[in-house]
């Protein structure tokens, strides 16, 4: 069904190859992986053929027959053919073939194969019939699917062949091919079908879905399918059953994957599932073991074997099939791991939790049975119990051969915490469900502490909600209250970086004061119910269980992030070095966003925010902040329809009026209502001084900008006054002003010094969106206004700012010189290779950068490469000097 809906995508090299044989009577073999695209190749010939006026014949062999049912008899495949001209008769009839299709439909019955005789009579027949198909002109046999049954189509091929037609077959099978391409002088006439290239990947999703991909989903799908990700079949059958599960879905102009961490399955109809599933009955559990466990090697197989009751070769025999098939790789020390993680997710989903909870239980205690105990097999000890601990099986095999298991996991844990904190906390997690009741406490509060401190905010959930209910068993310790407080902290710690707000332990704390949750629990109501932001001073108080501290002079300063709302920058000043910045979560993507939009990196600002509508739909600041600047990015884009669509109407109060008034005065303007724009700025700025005045100022910086340059336009004196009254606001006079500071003051006094300074630290930062601003602001008093013209007119190129770049030209002509003319020898770096130089200015190796930025080594050695071709620089040195002058010019 994808494939009719989707035709050929990315396969024009192979099918010029095939058209270059049409019209020759040479078989021709495509042969590829089953979901490679065989028979959309196919289709696409058949076309052509009708296109040029060439007869084509596309029959479909296989054993069974809607009509007749089991067709195993027929060795030439001619009831298939048979089936073909029929369905095509009115196209391709006459009397001729008429008469042809009645002889050889006749002669075509079982009892015919019996005898040699008649065999050679059918197929001299069946030869006449494709002649009579043939008749005068060109034809060409199509024979798809020919694996169903590879004992027939060589018959059917050389009938077709001697006929005078083109032979296209389709198969993976290469005995199959070996066979016809043997035929006279058509040997090594074989298509390959490969892997699509990435570029055909996200054409192909595109053209399933309807919708342009987000950048982050042909990567999320790719690594998902690992060793399938150029198959077009598994392609489009995940796209499908995303799709139906809704976590496919158009945001802000683009096919957008919601939930992105959340596990990615294959159908459990996939063939090649389907296939594992018929083929061994235990092929799906020991694909399901792999999967969840940290290893897994050949030698595991004999414990597998006693575990699922399966004979050792059966298990052999099956990792072998499994390899051949593409499901699993063997590494050269023995260890077995999934090529395809969305095959394992689909191994998971079919074996289901509890079996494959009692699978790792029962793996343990034939571990143990077979002598391997603690002091030889510690670590798949450890990994095995967990596995089977963590899957809501609260309790089971507590006594797994009489091992205390709770302290195996903990020993285990300590073993692998300095190479892998990760692993650690997972074994310490399932330690939990196997300790005496006297240890739970302890091994809790030691668990939230080293989830925090490794930003694992989804366990941190898990962990609450399955210990909300402890304290209960222990009530009458005396840190029952202090336990709970924490308990409570945790909770809302997690509430927040997960987006969940219903997590247990938030309020239902057993014992204790009143206001042990108070705080937590006030803060989460608001930042879920009443979409408010916290303050630094608040994160504090309801973190303080856990340790979080807060400087009055932080808690004035409630945005850390130079006016720009930060949450996980508030978390890092309260909790200090026992807080992990998440990866993934709301508060994650609110980070990739802010910096993605300051860096210049709009796709990836963009992606993030599409991500947080799509997957966190509670209202929150997280979401407001993305809308905006989605809004605000799609409109310096010209999108202003889709601007206006992100924008939208807000959700009961504002998280920020200040940058929401930011973005609707700048739709005001490209509205071209200069005077509305004008007023709704005093109005807007009055309202942020009052708000600043209260502690918020994020955005003020942002707005006082935008009205001091349309105030520069088409504004008074009075605008210029009020202006410079409300850039005060955003300074403070007890230390040194930051750069955002310093742009205001730019903006506000036409300043070329603060202006230059102000470019000075956002270069050295690399907030290149603000950093186009300082140049716009230098360029308006310097004497070489040239030169920061065409550097802000760089910047908005790369963005992809074309409302800034109109800018730059109008102030160009104003000013009276002309814009530097970039070709495509353009000295300017990429987004990634100016990355790479920000690293480098930190000392990094080439391996460092390559770890930061999930680049091969090679790659970083490559970008480096192209940087001294381009630049003309001889060392990392003046690649540094290069870019801190703001251009990456030749030495």
């Amino acid at each position: 069904m994808s494939r009719e809906r989707v035709g050929l995508v990315g396969r024009h090299q192979e099918l010029t190859a095939v058209g270059a044989h049409l019209g020759k009577p040479v078989p021709v073999v495509v042969r590829g992986p089953r979901g490679a695209g065989k028979t959309a190749l196919l289709d696409e010939v058949a076309s052509e053929c009708r296109d040029r006026g060439i007869r084509a014949l596309t029959v479909e062999l296989t054993s069974t027959s809607p009509a007749s049912g089991d067709e195993t008899w027929d060795l030439f495949g001619v009831q298939a053919v048979l089936r073909a001209l029929r369905a095509g008769f009115t196209d391709l009839g006459g009397s001729r073939l008429a008469t042809a299709l009645a002889a050889v439909n006749q002669l075509c019955t079982p009892a015919v194969y019996e005898s040699p005789v008649t065999r050679a009579r059918l197929l001299h027949q069946f030869q006449r019939l494709f002649e009579s198909f043939r008749g005068a002109a060109t034809a060409v046999v199509l024979l798809d699917d020919v694996d169903a049954v590879p004992a027939t189509v060589v018959a059917a091929a050389c009938a077709a062949l001697r006929a005078g037609c083109t032979v296209i077959v389709a198969c993976d099978d290469e005995t199959v091919a070996l066979e016809l391409t043997a035929y006279g002088e058509a040997a090594g006439h074989v298509v390959e079908l490969g892997p699509l290239k990435d570029e055909y990947v996200r054409e192909l999703i595109a053209l399933t879905a309807r919708q342009q991909p987000d950048q982050a989903v042909t990567p999320a799908l790719q690594a998902a399918l690992g060793s399938l990700a150029g198959n077009p079949g598994a392609v489009l059958a995940l796209c499908d059953l995303l799709l139906g599960q809704g976590r496919l879905t158009q945001v802000g102009g683009a096919l957008c994957l919601a939930d992105p961490d959340a596990p990615i399955a294959l159908p459990a109809g996939h063939w090649l599932v389907q296939r594992i599933a018929r083929t061994h009955p235990f092929g799906l559990r020991l694909l399901a073991l792999i999967a969840d466990s940290e290893w897994f090697g050949m030698d595991d197989l004999v414990v597998f074997a006693d575990a699922v009751a399966a004979e050792l070769d059966a298990c052999g025999r099956a990792v072998d099939e499994l390899t051949d098939l593409g499901a699993l790789r063997c590494a050269p020390d023995g260890g077995l791991t999934l090529a395809s993680p969305a095959l394992g997710a689909a191994a998971v989903a079919a074996v289901g939790s509890d079996e494959l909870c009692a699978l790792h239980l029962a793996f343990a205690r034939h571990l143990l049975a077979r002598g391997r105990g603690p002091a030889h097999a510690l670590l798949p000890l450890a990994d095995h119990l967990a596995g089977g601990s963590l899957y809501g099986a609260t309790g089971v095999g507590n006594d797994v051969g009489g091992l205390d298991a709770a302290a195996l996991l903990e020993d285990a844990a300590h073993r692998v915490q300095p190479v892998n904190p990760t692993l650690a906390a997972r074994w310490r997690r399932a330690a939990l469900t196997h300790c005496a009741p006297t240890d739970h406490a302890r091994l809790l509060t030691g668990l939230v502490r080293e989830l925090t401190r490794i930003g694992r905010y989804d366990w941190l959930g898990e962990v609450v909600a399955e210990a909300s209910g402890a304290y209960g068993r222990t009530a009458g310790h005396s840190t029952d209250v202090q336990d709970s407080r924490e308990l409570t902290a945790a909770a809302c710690l997690a509430a927040l970086h997960t987006g969940i707000p219903s997590l247990a332990g938030i309020g239902d704390a057993p014992t204790g004061p009143p206001e042990a949750a108070g705080a937590a629990a006030l803060l989460v109501g608001r930042w879920f119910g009443a979409n408010e932001p916290f303050r630094s001073a608040e994160l504090a108080s309801a973190l303080a269980p856990l340790g979080a501290t807060c400087d009055p002079p932080a808690a004035r300063q409630p945005l850390p992030g130079d006016g720009w709302f930060d949450p996980v920058g508030m978390f890092e000043s309260v909790l200090g070095p026992a807080y992990g910045a998440p990866r993934h979560g709301p508060l994650a993507l609110c980070r990739r966003i802010v910096d993605g939009y300051r860096r210049g990196q709009w796709d990836d600002a963009l992606s993030a925010a599409r991500t947080v509508t799509a997957t966190y739909p509670a209202a929150t600041p997280v979401r407001e902040l993305a809308r905006l600047l989605a809004a605000e990015m799609c409109m310096c884009r010209d999108e202003l329809d889709l601007a206006e669509k992100w924008l939208g109407e807000p959700d009961g109060r504002s998280a920020f009026p200040t940058l929401r008034s930011w973005v609707e005065m700048g739709l005001l303007a490209c509205r071209g209502q200069a005077e509305a724009t004008l007023a709704f700025g005093r109005r807007a700025c009055a309202a942020a001084v009052r708000e600043a005045k209260a502690g918020d100022t994020a955005g003020l910086h942002l707005l006082i900008i935008r009205r001091a340059f349309l105030a520069s336009t088409c504004g008074t004196g009075d605008d210029l006054a009020e202006i410079q009254e409300a850039a005060k606001a955003c300074g403070s006079p007890a230390r040194e002003p930051s750069p955002v500071e310093l742009l205001v003051t730019a903006v506000a006094h036409n300043s070329f010094p603060a202006a230059r300074a102000a470019a000075a630290a956002l270069r050295t930062k690399g907030y290149r969106t603000e950093l186009a601003t300082a140049y716009l602001i230098a360029a308006r008093t310097a004497d070489d206004a040239r030169r920061w013209l065409g550097a802000a007119d760089e910047i908005a190129e790369q963005v992809g700012d074309t409302r800034l770049r109109r800018y730059v030209k109008s102030l160009a002509r104003a000013r009276g010189v002309t814009l530097p003319r970039r070709t495509a020898n353009s000295r300017s770096s990429t987004e990634v290779e100016t990355r790479i130089i920000q690293l480098i200015r930190q000392g990094m190796t080439n391996r460092q950068i390559a770890a930061v930025i999930r680049f091969s080594e090679k790659s970083v050695e490559r970008h480096l490469t192209r940087l001294f071709a381009k630049t003309g620089c001889r060392s990392r040195l003046d690649l540094i000097a290069a870019y801190e002058r703001g251009v990456l010019a030749g030495t």
